[in-house]
């Protein structure tokens, strides 16, 4: 799986599969591309980030990812800089065709 380095409490990796989109999807109450398509808040930032996040720390709260996008924050980060992580995680997870470019790749068209 591919993975997002990001420093927030400490070294972190985010890395989407389909049970982290299924679990944004569920704390947010809409599917992914309804997610994506709508104008993104702190409230998408935060459950998605949460969702990728979860993989290595299974504990892990969005009320607890919300204090650590605080502490980002406040050490000179910010929501566009974290959402920009976001972004690039989801793309390096390979569920999303991001262009022209990628007709053709996916592992499934790549199996048969």
């Amino acid at each position: 799986m591919n993975y997002v380095n990001i420093e927030l409490d400490k070294p972190r990796r985010i890395r989407f599969d389909t049970n982290a989109l299924c679990d944004a999807e569920e704390a947010l109450g809409v599917g992914i591309g309804a997610m994506l398509n709508q104008q993104v808040g702190f409230r998408v930032i935060r459950a998605l980030l949460w969702a990728g996040l979860r993989w290595e720390d299974r504990g892990l709260t969005l009320e607890r990812t919300g204090a650590l996008m605080q502490l980002y924050i406040e050490a000179g980060g910010t929501v566009e800089s974290l959402a920009e992580a976001v972004t690039q995680a989801l793309l390096a997870s390979g569920l999303f065709k991001t262009g022209a470019g990628d007709e053709g790749n996916s592992k499934a068209e790549a199996a048969e």
